[in-house]
C-alpha cells in the first residue's frame, strides 16, 4: 500500500515564523525515509518562499503551490503542473477588483510577484516579497498571459467581502477567502477557474504515475477545504477555520506544539 500525506505549510507544518517543532521535523524525516509513504506540501505560497521555508527547516518535499496553480518537485527541480489565467478571465477579475478599490499582487510563471499602483496587500506582505517583487501598471498586467494567481493579504474582511460576493461561483476564477493568522486579519487569494489544492494533488499523482491507496491530509485554512474533503483521513489544527474543522476526522495541536507529528499515528 502507498499512502500520500499531503500537508498545508503555514499554520499546520510550521508556525508564523516558519519554525517547525522538533517533533514535526522528526516525523517528516521519518516519512521521507519510508518507501510506502509519499509526502507532498500543498500551500498558497509561491515557489521561492515555500522552498526557503523548507530549507530553513531541513525538510524538502515536492509541492503544490499557489493553491494548486503550480506543481514543483524541489528534489528534481521539475515543474509538473501549471495553470494560468486566460486573458479574458484575467481582465474580468482585475476589473472586479479595481471596481472595489482592491489592487492585488499578481504571480507570474517566472516566479515574480508583480504589484501596480493602488496595491492593497499589507506592508508586511510587500516586505516579504523582497527581491521577487516588481512593479507594473494595471494596463500592462491585463495583457499578461503568464498569470498563475493573485492575492490581497492582511486586510479587513469588509474590503474583501464585496469582491467575494461578486465573483464567488463565477466561471472565471477560483476564490479562497479566509481569516489569516500569518497576515491578519483577512486575506483573499484568486486562482484560475476550478484550480484548487485538490487539482494540484491530482496532477502530482499523475506526474508520479501512481494512485495512492490512502490520502492523509493536514490543514487549517479556508484554502484547504477541497484537499481535506478528498482525503481518507483529515487532520485539522485545533484553532483552524471552522469550515476546516467541520471536515476533520481528528484534531491536532498547532505547529508550536508539534501537533503535526500525530500524522504518524494514521499511516
Amino acid at each position: 500500500m502507498t499512502t500520500l500525506v499531503v500537508t498545508d505549510l503555514d499554520g499546520t507544518f510550521w508556525d508564523t515564523e516558519l519554525r517547525c517543532h522538533p517533533a514535526t521535523t522528526a516525523a517528516a524525516h521519518e516519512i521521507l525515509a519510508r518507501d510506502d509513504v509519499v509526502l507532498l506540501a500543498a500551500t498558497g505560497r509561491r515557489r521561492n518562499s515555500a522552498h526557503m521555508g523548507m530549507q530553513r527547516n531541513g525538510t524538502t518535499m515536492p509541492a503544490v503551490l499557489l493553491n494548486g496553480a503550480i506543481g514543483h518537485d524541489f528534489a528534481t527541480d521539475v515543474r509538473f503542473h501549471e495553470v494560468t489565467f486566460e486573458l479574458d478571465s484575467l481582465a474580468h477579475v482585475l476589473d472586479r477588483l479595481h471596481a472595489n478599490s482592491l489592487g492585488p499582487i499578481v504571480y507570474s510563471t517566472d516566479d515574480r510577484a508583480v504589484a501596480y499602483e493602488g496595491v492593497s496587500t499589507c506592508v508586511q506582505h510587500l516586505e516579504q516579497l523582497a527581491a521577487d517583487l516588481s512593479w507594473s501598471t494595471l494596463e500592462e498586467v491585463r495583457l499578461r498571459t503568464d498569470v498563475l494567481g493573485m492575492s490581497v493579504l492582511g486586510v479587513e474582511e469588509a474590503l474583501v467581502r464585496p469582491v467575494v460576493d461578486a465573483l464567488e461561483g463565477h466561471p472565471h476564477v477560483q476564490l479562497a477567502a479566509y481569516a489569516d493568522h500569518l497576515y491578519p486579519p483577512y486575506s483573499l487569494m484568486l486562482a484560475p477557474a476550478a484550480v484548487t489544492k485538490e487539482v494540484g494533488i491530482r496532477a502530482f499523482c499523475e506526474h508520479r504515475g501512481f494512485t495512492p491507496d490512502r490520502i492523509v491530509a493536514l490543514g487549517d485554512g479556508g484554502n484547504d477545504l477541497e484537499m481535506l474533503a478528498m482525503a481518507d483521513v483529515a487532520l485539522v489544527v485545533e484553532e483552524a477555520d471552522p469550515r476546516a474543522l467541520d471536515l476533520a476526522d481528528h484534531r491536532i495541536a498547532g505547529p508550536a506544539h508539534g501537533g503535526w507529528s500525530a500524522v504518524l499515528d494514521h499511516l
